[in-house]
């Protein structure tokens, strides 16, 4: 699309607090206008918090409709952004279409600025953050939720630790669902409704591409603490995450960007310093990685035959499940292989339902996710060298050794990563660089049989 429609306008929020519905507002000062919509299904309380968590949402969630044109003005009409805070979402903005620019070929360093607009009082931030009791007494942990094997280790470690806990999830796919009907555990949902024009000027070539979907995911989170009282919103990145998949320009770009290390802590101050200082908000597994994730997954079958990791399974605008697996992407390769080095191959065969270090069609895209090819794939994957002493490692197993892909990269492998055996070591050792409260570092260290 050619035709440019001018600066950004974020232009706030309105609230049906008995419906429990919220609806976001933005235009191009030439433009289109849109309307996002939150429907938490259930009552909205009158409080300062959730009004400051609404507050951010508004910048938050224009990032999907800034990006269809990308201009270089971003006007707030939101009184209570400070100039502080918006500089957190400058951050979050260039760092969460990091992959966005590199593949549309965009510089947003230039492009992305905040500018105030309209001001309009509300409550003070002092009211805002102080401790108070608009959270309800009997409060529970919510783990986000995403049918992956990740959260599902999460809900175990907490199970096995007794804990009190809601799962979480914003539009939830069947995968979800029945991840949550088979742990046992009550499943609190919000419906997101995108503005279907943008959908309808992506067609007509608008600008697309990937935006920070865990940090909006964990926004909305925040603000349903403060319908449902929780008292912690716990995820499930892992420091794997923490890794990016190209340099470019000196910059190292992160498709999981609003999964890493960096942006939890961001986002851990953010809430402190401007929502609330009654609410925690960590990974449970960011001392683990990938590797070591898969070991833990595999120590119960409660959902071999409900999880997925395969995005494809939750296409935004898909409307049918489909199948769980589809067997030619990058995370379907790479779940395969670091949970081949943690199950019986029969088990996994039976969750797949296909072999995928037997295909020699999935050889460049194990070529890739091992750097022996290409760059780190756009995708939640593992290191690259979590990839590469998996493969090394199959290759000692029997029941792996004579695969087509290991028998194809280990020579190769071996070749450039004489360390295996320590590097495999590494990658189930526990880091102790993380926030994890004391109790929730001992509950980590009992479920991996430490203490």
């Amino acid at each position: 699309m050619n035709d440019f429609p001018g600066r950004f306008r974020i232009l706030g929020f309105d609230t049906d607090h008995r419906a429990g519905i919220v609806r976001f507002h933005y235009r191009y000062s030439s433009g289109p206008e849109f309307c996002e919509v939150l429907d938490f299904g259930h009552a909205l309380p009158s409080c300062p918090k959730i009004t400051a968590v609404f507050d951010a949402l508004s910048v938050l969630l224009g990032i999907s409709y800034y990006k269809a044109y990308a201009p270089d003005h971003i006007i707030v009409d939101s009184p209570n952004i400070s100039a502080q805070q918006m500089g957190f979402f400058r951050t979050l903005y260039l760092n969460g279409l990091g992959e966005f620019a590199y593949r549309n070929k965009l510089d947003l360093s230039s492009r992305v600025n905040f500018e105030r607009g309209r001001d309009a009082p509300r409550p003070g931030l002092a009211d805002r953050v102080a401790s108070s009791p608009d959270l309800t007494a009997d409060r529970r942990h919510a783990v986000l939720i995403g049918g992956g094997k990740d959260s599902l280790v999460s809900v175990e470690i907490l199970r096995a630790a007794k804990e009190p806990m809601v799962l979480f999830a914003v539009n939830p796919k069947q995968p979800m669902i029945d991840c949550a009907d088979a742990s046992g555990f009550p499943l609190i949902s919000v419906r997101r409704t995108l503005d279907p024009k943008l959908f309808a000027l992506n067609d007509q070539g608008a600008l697309n591409g990937h935006v920070p979907i865990t940090a909006i995911v964990s926004f909305i989170a925040v603000a349903a603490s403060f319908v449902h009282g929780f008292k912690s919103i716990i995820l499930s990145n892992e420091r794997s995450a923490d890794e990016g998949n190209v340099t470019h320009g000196g910059i190292t770009i992160n498709h999981q960007f609003s999964k890493s290390s960096l942006f939890e802590d961001e986002i851990r101050q953010y809430i402190n310093d401007y929502i609330s200082t009654d609410l925690s908000y960590f990974s449970l597994l960011r001392p683990l990685s990938e590797v070591h994730i898969g070991q833990l997954f595999a120590k119960t079958d409660r959902y071999d035959s409900v999880f997925t990791s395969c995005n494809r399974a939750f296409r935004l605008r898909d409307t049918a499940p489909g199948a769980r697996w589809c067997g030619a992407c990058p995370k379907c390769r790479f779940t395969f292989l670091i949970l081949a080095a943690a199950m019986p191959r029969e088990r996994l065969l039976k969750i797949f339902g296909t072999d995928l270090l037997d295909d020699a069609a999935q050889l460049p895209g194990y070529e890739e996710l091992a750097g022996l090819a290409g760059h780190k794939p756009w995708e939640c994957v593992g290191e690259i060298a979590e990839s590469g002493a998996a493969i090394l490692t199959l290759a000692n197993q029997p029941s792996w050794a004579e695969a087509l892909i290991i028998r194809q990269l280990a020579p190769r492998l071996a070749a450039i990563m004489p360390q295996r055996d320590d590097l495999w070591r590494r990658f189930l050792t526990p880091s102790r660089d993380h926030h994890l409260a004391p109790a929730f570092e001992r509950m980590l260290d009992a479920y991996l049989g430490t203490k």
